[in-house]
């Protein structure tokens, strides 16, 4: 059987279903090699789950010792080098970091044994590279064998640049709880969604317009609740209430905003909850989803429950899950920076899908059932193991 490690720094807890479904290859046996500490507060794979047997849900998983260097902005990987001189893995996939010096000879070393080195990358997604890309692009992504990448934009500029042939470059998209998700779907009645407005907010006849994620600046949720106000005093009524589910460093300065603008009513906070039937059920019962900052995970989690998502339209710092967001299908993009253009993409939806539709729903789930899922991952990480 094809023998692959794949290294990374640390595997954040979303990652869980699609390293659980690589474990179930019958054709590859993936090891898994990780720090265990992280440099960014982030919930991880719990490590317990390495002394678990596959067949009970373990992970064949060893471990690394992570040194963060330079205020963590790089990274030592101790034991690492000693994986790459003495291993005897058919191929190995490493996280696309140019900052993990360890990596670069780590593939250094791989490639001079004969064995195929992969990386598993966001890769590049700005039209004009900066000094960091360049490097990406004319050094380091050139060492490994080839990538497997989150979207198609940073195929497209990797594509433009001839830092590989086609043939080595493959999209393999990101994935969520998949499975769980799929049994928490349900299409909604319109007596059960006033009934989750009324349990949140006075009036059921608004529409609920939610966040899922981390409350920290770079998703820009201060720009919703703009949009919101923004709305109310155009119209004199009020456009939609919003419910926030997370934690994060702005949340203090999002609840001082809707008190001043008078909106603490129409704002709801539940913090962060790892119940995924509550999360499924507010965003099963919510009209929209709206991240005015970088959507990433975001877009996923909504689409997983058939809710169209809202972002913004500068793909230099967009995240690759916003290629998700089919305009008019599956959600919308508006004018990046632009609260009015906010406003109006908001307001232009709900007019004319005050209540998410049947169609819509199964837009967001075809989005994920075709490509955002660990099946689909599996499948076209197993086929180009065993292909090369």
């Amino acid at each position: 059987m094809h023998q692959t490690a794949i290294i990374y720094h640390y595997f954040a807890s979303y990652r869980l279903p699609i390293f659980l479904e690589l474990m179930q290859s019958k054709k590859v046996e993936f090891t898994l090699y990780s720090g265990v500490d992280s440099e960014i507060p982030i919930k991880r794979i719990d490590s317990n789950l390495s002394s678990l047997p596959i067949e009970k849900g373990g992970l064949r998983w060893k471990f690394l010792k992570n040194h963060w260097l330079v205020n963590k902005k790089f990274l030592w990987q101790s034991g690492l080098i000693s994986i790459a001189l003495k291993s005897d893995f058919d191929s190995y996939i490493f996280l696309g970091s140019p900052y993990f010096i360890t990596t670069w000879l780590a593939v250094a070393i791989v490639r001079l044994r004969g064995k195929k080195a992969y990386f598993w990358m966001h890769g590049v997604y700005k039209d004009k590279p900066t000094k960091v890309d360049w490097l990406k692009l004319n050094i380091f992504y050139k060492m490994a064998t080839g990538f497997f990448l989150y979207g198609n934009r940073a195929l497209s500029i990797l594509r433009k640049h001839k830092v590989k042939p086609d043939f080595r470059m493959h999209v393999i998209y990101n994935s969520l709880d998949y499975e769980k998700s799929l049994k928490l779907r349900k299409l909604v009645d319109e007596k059960e969604l006033k009934d989750y407005r009324l349990s949140y907010f006075s009036s059921a006849d608004i529409p609920i317009v939610v966040f899922i994620g981390r409350l920290n600046f770079v998703k820009r949720i201060d720009m919703l609740i703009d949009a919101q106000y923004f709305l109310k005093r155009r119209d004199g009524k009020l456009p939609f209430n919003i419910l926030l589910i997370g934690e994060g460093e702005e949340k203090s300065t999002l609840v001082e905003q809707s008190k001043e603008l008078g909106l603490d009513e129409n704002v709801k906070f539940l913090g962060a909850i790892y119940d995924e039937e509550i999360n499924a059920n507010a965003l099963l019962y919510a009209d929209l989803c709206v991240t005015p900052g970088e959507v990433g995970l975001t877009a996923m989690h909504a689409m997983s429950y058939g809710v169209p998502v809202i972002s913004h339209n500068n793909l230099d710092v967009q995240m690759p899950e916003v290629e998700a967001i089919q305009n008019g299908v599956t959600g919308n993009l508006f004018e990046y920076g632009s609260v009015e253009n906010l406003s109006e993409t908001i307001c232009c939806w709900l007019a004319k899908y005050p209540v998410k539709t049947k169609e819509i729903m199964e837009a967001c789930f075809s989005v994920i059932d075709t490509h955002y899922n660990p099946y689909y991952q599996k499948s076209v990480i197993e086929s180009v193991l065993l292909k090369d």
